[in-house]
């Protein structure tokens, strides 16, 4: 009697934990896990099982989250004192979303619902690491002397930045900083890349939008030498290029190729870029509100600028699509 009581304040009830193979992805990884559901001192009706995946982004000081993923688990069942059961568990990542950093962070949450009791519930973070090519470019600029900087990998609301400055090398007093978005496809990696070079009147901007193929990518020292070339005629012919430009190499034509010409701006309609898995969510009048109209407002606070300091998700930043039901992902193996 006294057990079943101090069940359902959550004492000696069922527990549930979600259990992964691994907790370190990049992009396209499949997650794959176990749910494991530890029967309490009673015996307990589970109402279901909901798993979230959420991510959660620091901006200005708040933080806001937001699902990405829900699966439901609507089959209830018994668990009897003690005992053990599992499920299989597996989820395919985007290619699009954010790369984790110190200001983009991923985590599975998994609620039990007990009838008559207290829930149980677990978190479980992972980490997103850029996918292969994308961390070839990174490493290839390190080459060239840039390190990323502590506020590189932020998300803009749109896309996510990575942002380099260089601390020695060819470029050490020439660039201030390295700037790019990125979309990676099966033929290569485009980049909006933007160089910030020292000038005798403050700094000169320079932006142009590349694409490199896999034939550079595969070769560490044809990409140092390629990107090495990027950055040099950018210094030496700034004028030369423009938001609009775009080069193409190793027989790539935007028309010729699956994943086609990002769009010279990389706005919110490139949600095939690093990111833009949130842009292709984002409510038209939502992007109106965060943004506004005031082009210095939107320096100070951003895609995320809060009036409300308490704020802890931007009401109507995504689309709240309905649930769609993984009833595969959650195979009973009982």
């Amino acid at each position: 009697m006294f057990q079943n009581l101090f069940a359902k304040f959550g004492y000696g009830a069922a527990k549930v934990d979600l259990v992964l193979h691994q907790n370190t992805f990049t992009l396209g990884d499949t997650v794959q896990g176990e749910l494991r559901i530890q029967g309490g001192k009673v015996k307990q009706r589970i109402n279901k099982i909901d798993v979230e995946l959420l991510l959660s982004i620091y901006k200005d000081g708040n933080e806001y989250r937001q699902q990405i993923q829900h699966f439901p688990f609507h089959h209830s069942f018994e668990i009897q004192p003690g005992e053990h059961r599992s499920f299989p568990f597996t989820y395919d990542l985007p290619m699009n979303l954010p790369i984790s950093a110190s200001s983009v962070q991923f985590y599975f949450i998994t609620r039990l619902d007990i009838a008559s009791g207290v829930d149980s519930s677990d978190r479980d973070y992972i980490q997103i690491e850029p996918p292969i090519p994308l961390q070839r470019v990174l490493t290839a600029l390190n080459q060239l002397g840039f390190q990323e900087k502590h506020d590189s990998r932020e998300f803009e609301g749109s896309l996510q930045e990575f942002e380099l400055a260089p601390v020695s090398g060819p470029f050490y007093q020439q660039v201030r900083e390295v700037e790019f978005y990125a979309a990676v496809d099966s033929n290569g990696v485009h980049l909006l890349l933007e160089v910030e070079i020292n000038a005798l009147m403050g700094k000169n901007e320079v932006k142009r939008e590349v694409y490199i193929s896999n034939d550079v990518l595969e070769n560490p020292t044809e990409l140092v030498r390629f990107l090495n070339q990027i950055i040099s005629e950018m210094i030496h012919n700034p004028h030369g290029f423009g938001a609009n430009t775009f080069s193409t190499f190793s027989g790539f034509s935007p028309s010729s190729t699956s994943g086609g010409k990002m769009s010279s701006a990389l706005g919110g309609a490139a949600v095939g870029a690093i990111g833009g898995f949130a842009a292709g969510m984002l409510a038209a009048q939502a992007i109106d509100s965060i943004m506004g109209d005031d082009e210095e407002d939107n320096e100070d606070g951003g895609f995320f600028a809060s009036n409300d300091p308490d704020d802890e998700e931007i009401s109507g930043f995504f689309d709240d699509d309905d649930d769609t039901d993984f009833g595969g992902f959650f195979d009973d193996d009982d």
